[in-house]
């Protein structure tokens, strides 16, 4: 090996105690160049310096800096990537699959007249639209499962992107379902439906951390 090699290799091996424990070519170089073997007692020497150095604690002003910049990459790479929105897609799947189930168990007229008969609310009023509309949005609360291993920041954009492509998904459905309401209540209804996904989504969320929380402290 020339000089020059084995110089740009030397910086990767000054962890390396003993010159035995180098590669084969870079060993040998080493035993018979008086040169390189100099520039490696410096590195040496620079290396252990800095390892004497203090460890330096960074002003307030400058934490706030980087935790800024931090919160500002998560943003960026959660908006902004595939990689990103796939857990975001994903958890809205989930939830879509969950509230498509409920609304075929429980019919969305079925549940709006329920409502009616627990608020004690005549028509047209909206109450009841809204609360049964949020209902078939809880099931995105399941979804945010998938969003569990991402920080805390990037958890709560993943559930908001979810809850937008959950009420994108699900509303054409909703609205051909709903044909009988009228257009206003068609509209209160997917707003419950939207509220609905977002509280979900933020409350899957919460609940996961307190989950992890508790098993760590166990």
């Amino acid at each position: 090996m020339e000089c020059d090699e084995v110089r740009d290799a030397l910086v990767d091996g000054l962890s390396v105690a003993e010159g035995d424990r180098w590669a084969e070519p870079v060993a040998r170089h080493l035993a018979g160049c008086q040169g390189c073997r100099a520039e490696l007692e410096d590195l040496r020497r620079t290396w252990a310096a800095l390892g004497q150095l203090p460890d330096a604690i960074p002003s307030d002003e400058i934490r706030v800096r980087l935790y800024r910049r931090v919160r500002r990459e998560l943003l960026r790479e959660s908006v902004l990537t595939v990689g990103g929105w796939a857990p975001a897609v994903l958890a809205a799947v989930v939830g879509v699959g969950l509230s498509l189930g409920l609304s075929l168990l429980v019919p969305y007229a079925s549940l709006v007249a329920l409502c009616q008969r627990l608020l004690q609310a005549a028509e047209p009023h909206w109450a009841p639209y809204l609360l049964a509309g949020a209902a078939y949005g809880m099931p995105l609360v399941v979804g945010a499962w998938v969003l569990r291993r991402r920080p805390l920041g990037g958890a709560l954009v993943g559930g908001l992107e979810a809850s937008v492509l959950f009420v994108i998904i699900l509303a054409p459905y909703a609205i051909a379902q709903c044909r009988e309401f009228a257009p206003p209540l068609q509209v209160t209804f997917v707003s419950g439906l939207a509220a609905g996904a977002v509280l979900a989504s933020l409350a899957g969320i919460w609940l996961l951390r307190l989950a992890q929380a508790a098993t760590v402290r166990a």
